[in-house]
């Protein structure tokens, strides 16, 4: 009874150990590095059940879209750990600098390797057609343990009919 005892004992810590050490994804440093772009398309469609997304959001609702695309020079793990899974989106901010804002496309990444990158990654897809003028904002978001996590921006300074 006692060997059996220790035998589950030293699973449970074995257990408690692999958990302990297994790298975790909120360790990464997860970059936006040189220039990006969006480039949103001049027809307009609305969609009543909206437009199938990938990342953080599946679907972002019913509402008029366009044809878009959204690019980064470069995507950057400057840790030593794999990333979790990534989010690139498109969002429409009220002001430069501002915090909060509207997502308008979402699209998801594969996680990089510790110390790797992607190099000149394009997506497309639909994106929400506000008719307003915003300020557009690529952001990126990894998704760790403890849920999405925001991880860089790249805030555009001129406002624009988004």
């Amino acid at each position: 009874m006692k060997a059996i005892t220790r035998n589950i004992t030293a699973a449970i810590a074995a257990i408690f150990t692999l958990v302990a050490t297994t790298p975790d994804s909120q360790a990464t440093k997860v970059t936006l590095d040189g220039s990006g772009y969006y480039d949103l398309g001049r027809e307009v469609k609305f969609y009543g059940g909206g437009v199938k997304q990938t990342g953080r959001y599946r679907n972002l609702g019913g509402d008029y879209y366009h044809k878009a695309t959204i690019s980064m020079q470069w995507i950057t793990n400057r840790s030593r750990y794999v990333s979790g899974d990534l989010s690139f989106e498109l969002w429409a901010m009220p002001f430069y600098g501002a915090t909060k804002g509207i997502v308008l496309m979402t699209r998801s990444a594969n996680p990089i390797k510790g110390g790797s990158y992607y190099f000149e990654k394009k997506w497309r897809g639909y994106a929400v057609f506000l008719d307003e003028y915003r300020y557009p904002e690529l952001n990126l978001w990894e998704y760790t343990r403890k849920g999405w996590k925001w991880k860089d921006a790249l805030s555009f300074r001129q406002n624009n009919l988004l």
